[in-house]
């Protein structure tokens, strides 16, 4: 047994050796780069697939949609693991296995098995739920606000500068070199956390870890966003679209009776009957379904349609790509500020400016077809407004849940932004579809603009929810089984079904 004077010691030694700010803060943005990154990078690797494997596009769509499936649910699951085992143990498996994915998709030797790897890859889903976990854990509390907003924010230059790359990538070589590329830079990641981050000090509990919901979950979820991935192919009324959504429905109301009766949910659904996260859930999903997930196929027809269309920019695609990274960049740069601006006047400030501003954005470009100076303008504040918003959410998150439910949370909240995303691609392919010249494939300009007022719709929803979040939320108290036992009236060493 240890001295007192031993103990003092060992914890001055503990403390002495604790990372700073920036190097915390730049390991964990370089982990959430790689979730970034292999998101990003394959949507410009899309042409170059279909010559390479001659398959249509629907066909080659599946080396993203693979990703998002499997990332939707790695998000809460990684999540919730990392809160009961250990959020630095559970990164850095997820970046292992993340790396391993790159590796299949690179020697597969098949479209089906850059499928495969794909969907390896797509664990990485849980990263950002794990880094904001960790900033909260190991970060000085005056300035986790800063910290996170960084770290949330990082996702939209990671993806600019991932789309960037891989284009130069293919240019100079192939595209195998991209998946060279990934692979190296979650290794990079790994070791990164490794080095940096302090050990996990959480002893893990008793707790058995919910497989069955775990399971449950991302075939309740795949099914969802399979049927809304495929609807523009098969529509509406289709039997494979009903199927899918009837199938994926019944599943998740199973998912949901289950998370309420076991006793270590994978998602603690009863988080949502605080206000503030159950506000916050609807206005992401929102936003997710407006300008984060729906502006980017409008935008890039406008900047690379020839200007004689009235309406198109003519940029050619490297030119659109050095402008996405470029607006990307300027955005991220008011990360800082906005983390700054939370610390002094709340999370929720941030939040709702940062989706007002993205909101504001599309009449401009409505009203302006044809002017690149007033475009550009307004993708510059588009930028400011998705940085400011990814960096306020985990803050709003934050205000509200206790620290150890940090990583469950964030990762809840991956999902519902992926969900999210994944409807904002269906419904507008079928939008831009309807008005697209089937001899040319131009889309009108009629399209684009039906397409931008759909975003515009849930943009001021996603404010009009805002606006109801408090400034001070009550925070959030997770009722352990005992204490459910003590209000049901449960004898002692009776075993408790269902944990808060």
């Amino acid at each position: 047994m240890m001295s007192s004077a031993n103990l003092r010691n060992s914890g001055t030694l503990q403390s002495l050796k604790r990372p700073g700010f920036a190097a915390v803060v730049t390991v964990l943005i370089l982990a959430e780069i790689v979730s970034a990154f292999e998101l990003s990078m394959m949507y410009v690797t899309l042409p170059t697939l279909i010559k390479e494997f001659h398959v249509d596009a629907g066909t080659v769509a599946w080396v993203v949609t693979a990703y998002l499936l499997v990332s939707a649910s790695a998000g809460v699951m990684g999540g919730r693991f990392g809160d009961m085992y250990g959020r630095r143990k559970v990164m850095i498996i997820v970046l292992m296995i993340a790396g391993v994915g790159s590796l299949v998709s690179l020697i597969g030797g098949s479209l089906g098995m850059v499928i495969l790897g794909r969907a390896i890859q797509g664990t990485a889903g849980a990263l950002m739920s794990l880094a904001l976990g960790l900033a909260r854990e190991h970060l000085d509390k005056e300035r986790i606000p800063v910290g996170v907003a960084m770290i949330g924010a990082s996702a939209l230059i990671a993806g600019a500068g991932g789309a960037f790359i891989a284009g130069f990538m293919i240019q100079v070589a192939s595209w195998h070199l991209i998946f060279i590329f990934s692979a190296v830079l979650a290794g990079v990641a790994a070791v990164a956390v490794m080095a940096v981050i302090p050990r996990d000090t959480l002893v893990p509990g008793q707790e058995k870890p919910d497989y069955l919901g775990a399971v449950l979950l991302p075939i309740a979820v795949s099914a969802i966003l399979l049927a809304l991935s495929g609807v523009s192919k098969t529509g509406f009324g289709s039997g494979e679209f009903l199927g899918l959504i009837a199938g994926g429905i019944v599943v998740a109301a199973v998912w949901v009776w289950w998370e309420l009766h076991v006793e270590s949910p994978i998602v603690n659904l009863r988080m949502f009957k605080n206000r503030q996260i159950a506000l916050v859930m609807t206005a992401s999903i929102f936003a997710s379904i407006g300008p984060l997930g729906g502006m980017s196929v409008p935008t890039q027809m406008v900047l690379q349609y020839p200007t004689a269309l009235g309406f198109g920019l003519g940029f050619t695609p490297a030119a659109a790509g050095i402008f996405s990274a470029l607006t990307a960049v300027v955005g991220y740069l008011f990360s800082p500020l906005g983390g700054k601006v939370a610390l002094r006047f709340g999370a929720r400030t941030v939040f709702i400016g940062g989706l007002a501003l993205m909101a504001a954005v599309i009449p401009m470009i409505l009203l302006s077809y044809g002017n690149v100076v007033v475009f550009c303008l307004a993708m510059t504040l588009n930028g400011i407004g998705i940085s400011l918003t990814f960096g306020a959410l985990p803050n709003v998150l934050i205000e509200a849940i206790p620290e150890s439910h940090t990583s469950e949370t964030a990762g809840t909240n991956t999902m519902v932004r992926n969900i999210g995303q994944s409807t904002a691609t269906a419904v507008g392919a079928i939008i831009l579809a309807s008005y697209q010249d089937p001899r040319t494939t131009i889309v009108a300009q009629g399209g684009i603009s039906a397409s931008f007022a759909f975003v515009l719709v849930f943009a001021v929803l996603a404010v009009g929810v805002a606006l109801f979040l408090k400034r001070h939320p009550v925070q959030w108290t997770p009722e352990t089984a005992q204490e459910r036992a003590n209000r049901r009236g449960t004898p002692p060493g009776v075993p408790v079904m269902a944990a808060d």
